[in-house]
C-alpha cells in the first residue's frame, strides 16, 4: 500500500524556531494576563500600610480613627509618607505586609527603628 498522506519533515532549526516562539508567546500571553509579578502585591501592601499609619497616628494622638484638625493630618500624613517612603525603598513587599501581623523578622525591626527615628522630625514641624 502507497502512503496517502505523507508526512512533512521538519528540521531541527525549524522545530527549535516554533518551540522559542511558542514560549515567547506563552510568556507574553502570561505577562498580559498576570501583569508584572511584583507591581501588584508592594502597591497594595504600601496602601494598607499608609492606610495603618494614618489610623494607628490619629489613635496616639487621642482622636481614635476620626480625621483630626488639618495642621494635625498634615503633620501626621508628613510622618507616615516619610516613613512609607523609606520602607517602599528597602523592604520587601511580603515583609511590608508581615508588619500590621507582627511577624517581621529582626532586621526588619531594626531598619524600622531607624527609619522612625529619622521620621521623627515631620511631627514636630
Amino acid at each position: 500500500m502507497s502512503k496517502r498522506f505523507p508526512i512533512p519533515t521538519i528540521t531541527r532549526r525549524q522545530s527549535s524556531l516554533a518551540l522559542s516562539v511558542l514560549v515567547l508567546i506563552l510568556g507574553a500571553a502570561y505577562l498580559l494576563y498576570y501583569g508584572p509579578p511584583s507591581s501588584v502585591p508592594k502597591t497594595t501592601a504600601m496602601q494598607e500600610f499608609r492606610n495603618g499609619c494614618m489610623k494607628a497616628a490619629r489613635r496616639a494622638n487621642g482622636g481614635g480613627d476620626l480625621v483630626m484638625d488639618d495642621a494635625t493630618e498634615a503633620k501626621l500624613g508628613a510622618y507616615c509618607g516619610c516613613i512609607a517612603d523609606a520602607i517602599e525603598g528597602n523592604i520587601a513587599p511580603d515583609e511590608i505586609l508581615k508588619l500590621g501581623t507582627e511577624q517581621e523578622s529582626a532586621a526588619t525591626r531594626q531598619l524600622l527603628d531607624r527609619i522612625n527615628s529619622g521620621c521623627q522630625p515631620k511631627l514636630q514641624q
